[in-house]
């Protein structure tokens, strides 16, 4: 779905400027096309400014610069033209999220997936927030959106069986850990940029003040998740290392000791 006149570190993470993009290098276009890409691309910006509720055709129309029954040669219904746009958004953020193959460490991969999860939350949270909530309005979308979400956690699954063979045999368990890891995405970024929790939000800005500072922290614990280790020191910072040194200490003062048997 990326644009192939696009590197990978100038992909837009506004959706909507990724649309524009798209769109603009589109060459030859009918009539009709141009139309419809108006149509879309009008309904990707409301969609960052409004609710999908409060989301109204005739303000489609007005900035799109079109008149309903126009809409309506294109898509039959609201719920039609946000479904096509929000699968859109759905399938080029998971896309973009792939792991790559290469010569890139598995931290490496891991980090530059989840900088790109926050910073697409972030700077489409009014996308993001419209997908959560049709998805649960909508139960067709809601299916395409678990079958999506699963073909990006399949797509994670294989590139570490791809990276570490021998691993095969555990391919159910590190299915199973990365859903649960990309469950913990989720949510955190539906608390910092759906919801906006004020005590999260506190948090998250004195312990890891940037999108980057997020990402790593956060990619420590899928490498933990997944490797039961941290990576190498040069990639990152332990985590928690004053906690993880108190808790082995405080392990060593428990531990039983050995009883020299009688003779």
């Amino acid at each position: 779905m990326s644009n192939p006149s696009l590197n990978a570190s100038e992909e837009p993470v506004s959706f909507r400027d990724w649309v524009e993009i798209r769109q603009n290098n589109v060459k030859d276009r009918r009539k009709g096309e141009r139309t419809r890409d108006r149509i879309r691309l009008a309904t990707v910006e409301l969609l960052n400014e409004v609710s999908y509720g409060d989301l109204k055709v005739s303000v489609i129309c007005e900035r799109a610069g079109i008149t309903p029954p126009v809409l309506y040669l294109y898509f039959d219904s609201k719920e039609t033209l946000v479904h096509s746009v929000l699968l859109e958004f759905l399938q080029e953020y998971t896309g973009r999220m792939e792991a790559r193959e290469g010569a890139r460490t598995p931290y490496q991969a891991m980090f530059e997936s989840n900088l790109l999860w926050i910073r697409s939350a972030r700077a489409n949270s009014g996308l993001m927030r419209c997908l959560l909530r049709f998805s649960e309005e909508q139960a067709d979308f809601a299916l395409l959106f678990s079958r999506e979400s699963n073909r990006w956690h399949e797509r994670i699954t294989q590139s570490i069986i791809r990276r570490f063979p021998g691993a095969q045999a555990e391919k159910d368990e590190i299915h199973f850990v990365v859903h649960a890891l990309g469950g913990m995405m989720d949510e955190i970024t539906r608390r910092l940029f759906d919801a906006v929790e004020p005590d999260l939000t506190t948090l998250v800005e004195k312990i890891a003040p940037t999108d980057e500072a997020l990402a790593q922290r956060l990619t420590l614990i899928w490498h933990r998740g997944i490797y039961g280790a941290d990576p190498s020191a040069v990639e990152s910072a332990p985590l928690l290392p004053k906690l993880s040194a108190a808790s082995k200490k405080a392990a060593r003062v428990r531990s039983p000791r050995q009883q020299v048997p009688e003779t």
